[in-house]
């Protein structure tokens, strides 16, 4: 068999390389330009570096280290991105998440045994605005009171209101709002209490102060806990509901006044020392809506909304689940069950407290460091009233609420004293003052003052002379 492959000699007697087999025979195409050695350098590429060599893999596709490396660091940065709207996102949508839970919660039980507690402690706070001006034209008998120390009584309750809203307003972001609740009704509860038996101005009048400590914080803070438990469409109309506890605190003033302190004899006394008068049982009632508050609030729980802003998801998921089980519950839907299972919050800055070892400085210090930090945070979230976006609202509001306080506290701790003034002049126009006169002819029907070596004595009676 021939080979397949031979070589075939033209007429010069030069060799050429055919292929195929048979009659069927190619020559090569022998007019290509000569190739050089193997190891011969190429122009193109003698004296170039490693990279170099590899940029020439373009040509193939390759793409370049340095491009490489830069396509790494731009999917880094667009990944960085990502994550922070991500997060942007998140924080913006939280409102929002939580409506949706609370809607899932319902409304219910849950929420009408939250408006009865924190209507008491708003009924507290209207007591706490009449019984001073109620209280004080009988007190003004037992402690001697000159027309400025009676000012002075009516001016230290709202004193302290105002320093107790601003101290617990700000605290309940810090401390959560049920806690800030517990201590200011306490505190009120304890010190209204002891002013019942309070003998002296200046111990009376310190007590005050301080039960206004405590019952300024009723107002801030009850209207923030119970939105926090609301929905957007329940959250106007139920607020409205509970201003009506207010208003029964100052009925509840009214009725306890007028059915106790006129009865003067609704008391007793130790000695010269020791007075409990009527006006002091009036005084002993009316911190009774303070203490219901009290007992009721020990068996709620903190706000859900205040432990997500504070990274207490756990806790907050647990009072979520609370919520929906007992408003399903009386419902007649047990069954029905909790649909959350996770809460996304957006990432809290980190507290600022100092945490102190306990190998380093002494208890009191840690205490002191922790108690200061506290009251920047406090001064900070008061201070931020005070940003551009805030400040034009907030003054339109202060204003507002000046004019009402002004108006409403103003005359009704003015009317009690001022009636009394109408029924002095009304007295003081009937009497009849007999000096070294003779009379004749007229008919005694009123009270009758008789003044007899310097002896005063009061009679009623009904004459003719």
């Amino acid at each position: 068999m021939d080979d397949s492959y031979q070589n075939n000699i033209n007429q010069q007697g030069e060799t050429y390389p055919t292929y195929g087999g048979g009659e069927y025979t190619y020559p090569y195409q022998t007019d290509y330009p000569p190739q050089e050695e193997e190891d011969a350098a190429s122009d193109d590429t003698e004296g170039h570096d490693e990279d170099e060599q590899m940029y020439e893999g373009e040509y193939q596709g390759i793409p370049h280290p340095d491009e490489v490396k830069e396509a790494r660091r731009a999917a880094r940065r667009e990944a960085r991105m990502k994550a922070r709207m991500a997060a942007e996102v998140e924080e913006e949508t939280l409102p929002e998440q939580y409506e949706s839970i609370m809607e899932d919660c319902g409304h219910g039980r849950f929420q009408w045994t939250l408006f009865t507690v924190l209507g008491l402690a708003l009924m507290a706070d209207g007591v706490e605005c009449f019984v001073v001006s109620f209280a004080l034209p009988s007190a003004e008998k037992d402690m001697c009171l000159s027309n400025a120390d009676k000012g002075m009584l009516g001016l230290i309750v709202y004193v302290g209101m105002m320093i107790g809203a601003v101290l617990w307003g700000g605290l309940a972001d810090k401390l959560g709002r049920r806690q800030c609740l517990l201590y200011a009704l306490a505190i009120n509860s304890i010190f209204s209490f002891l002013s019942c038996f309070a003998q002296g101005y200046g111990i009376f009048i310190f007590f005050r102060l301080c039960s206004g400590i405590g019952i300024g914080g009723s107002i801030p803070v009850v209207y923030t806990y119970y939105t926090e438990f609301l929905q957007m469409d329940k959250r106007g109309e139920h607020l409205s509901w509970l201003c009506l506890f207010w208003m029964l605190g100052g009925l509840y003033a009214s009725f306890t006044a007028w059915g106790i302190i006129p009865h003067y004899g609704w008391g007793f006394s130790m000695g010269t020392e020791f007075q409990f008068h009527s006006w002091r049982v009036f005084l002993l009632v009316c911190f009774l809506p303070s203490v219901a508050a009290l007992a009721g609030l020990v068996f709620m729980p903190e706000s859900p909304r205040f432990l997500l802003e504070t990274a207490r998801h756990d806790e907050a998921w647990m009072i979520l689940k609370q919520v929906h089980d007992t408003n399903w519950r009386a419902k007649g839907e047990p069954e029905r069950e909790f649909q959350v299972s996770q809460i996304k919050t957006p990432q809290t800055q980190d507290d600022e407290f100092i945490e102190i070892q306990s190998e380093t400085g002494t208890a009191f210090q840690r205490f002191m460091v922790r108690q200061m930090t506290l009251v920047k945070q406090v001064m900070k979230n008061m201070m931020s009233l005070a940003a551009p976006d805030l400040r034009l609202h907030g003054l339109f509001i202060a204003i507002v609420w000046f004019t009402m306080a002004f108006s409403y506290y103003g005359l009704g701790a003015w009317f009690p004293d001022q009636i009394k003034y109408l029924q002095f002049e009304e007295y003081e126009s009937n009497v009849k003052i007999f000096h070294r006169e003779k009379v004749e002819r007229f008919h005694f029907n009123f009270t009758l003052h008789t003044s007899c070596d310097g002896h005063l004595f009061v009679q009623r009676c009904e004459t003719k002379i």
